[in-house]
């Protein structure tokens, strides 16, 4: 059962960032997917809800110049339709993403940008817009900022958004065309289940190696989801072997720290997991191997 709230619907940008900026602890409503279930729930008290879905200026997916531009409405399901539409095989990593997202019903109610902002550190799209280096849009009382994903977010459901802010959007820089992208998750089910930890891949120029370009984010290892620097330079701009593909894998395992106390699994079954996905993604990106089922 729901606990009461005040509920508002504005129409424009200005007027539902003057009212998160008027009403303290005001919670914004966009797919509900997560806030509706833990207000049921007792897990969060909202004094008032601002339901931002009449506002027009945050729908649409589209192209602007090298950046795909997803607006805060922009549900799962849109952007798996655009991608239908609009093929750019160098985003397979957001399409998989998208694939395993919730069940269909959860895909035509929650966003994506609202999976960034509720910055859970196993958030879907959270590894994934790390490997794409994606810009936050943010608009608020003093106008709009920017700021890069791995910034956005603070801490486990913690982002930087101020007060009086929402999400706008979101850039995602297009990577070139001969650019290779795999998601892959690991989950306690099939099914719909949150993922114990999950693993994005993008290879830019994976023919040249003198120019080769290795990205790796990983999700529920760490407070939010973490880039593998070291593990990319390691990779990057050189043959790429069976051998340093296992030294990578065992670099990245013991670059991770995952809390014990994680209710989806446990440290050890993350250590080799992040491992297992990023060598056998990268053979399958690589073309070296046929990708193994797990």
């Amino acid at each position: 059962m729901l606990r009461p709230f005040d509920y508002y619907r504005p129409t424009s940008l200005e007027e539902a960032c003057k009212l998160l900026n008027d009403i303290d602890d005001a919670c914004i409503l966009a797919g509900g997917t997560d806030l509706l279930v833990k207000i049921r729930d007792g897990k969060h008290v909202a004094p008032a809800v601002v339901d931002i879905k009449g506002v027009q200026e945050l729908e649409g997916i589209s192209l602007d110049g090298d950046d795909l531009v997803i607006g805060a409405l922009t549900t799962i399901t849109d952007l798996l339709k655009w991608l239908d539409e609009n093929p750019l095989p160098q985003l397979e990593l957001l399409r998989e993403a998208g694939k395993v997202f919730g069940c269909q019903e959860i895909r035509h109610r929650a966003t994506v940008c609202g999976n960034i902002a509720h910055a859970s550190p196993g958030a879907e799209f959270g590894s994934p817009m790390y490997v794409l280096e994606a810009t936050a849009v943010i608009h608020g009382p003093d106008g709009e900022r920017t700021l890069p994903v791995a910034e956005f977010y603070k801490g486990p459901t913690w982002n930087a958004l101020e007060k009086g802010e929402l999400l706008k959007a979101l850039r995602v820089p297009v990577p070139p065309k001969n650019a290779k992208s795999h998601y892959r998750r690991s989950s306690r089910i099939q099914g719909m289940d949150l993922a114990s930890m999950n693993v994005a891949l993008m290879v830019i120029e994976p023919e040249k190696e003198s120019d080769r370009q290795v990205r790796i984010a990983m999700g529920a290892v760490w407070k939010v989801p973490l880039r593998a620097t070291e593990v990319e330079e390691m990779l990057s701009r050189g043959p790429i072997t069976d051998e340093k593909l296992a030294r990578a894998g065992q670099k990245l395992s013991d670059s991770i720290n995952p809390r014990a106390t994680s209710l989806r699994a446990t440290p050890e079954y993350k250590k080799a997991m992040v491992a297992h996905i990023t060598e056998d993604g990268l053979r399958n990106l690589l073309g070296m191997t046929e990708e193994v089922a797990e």
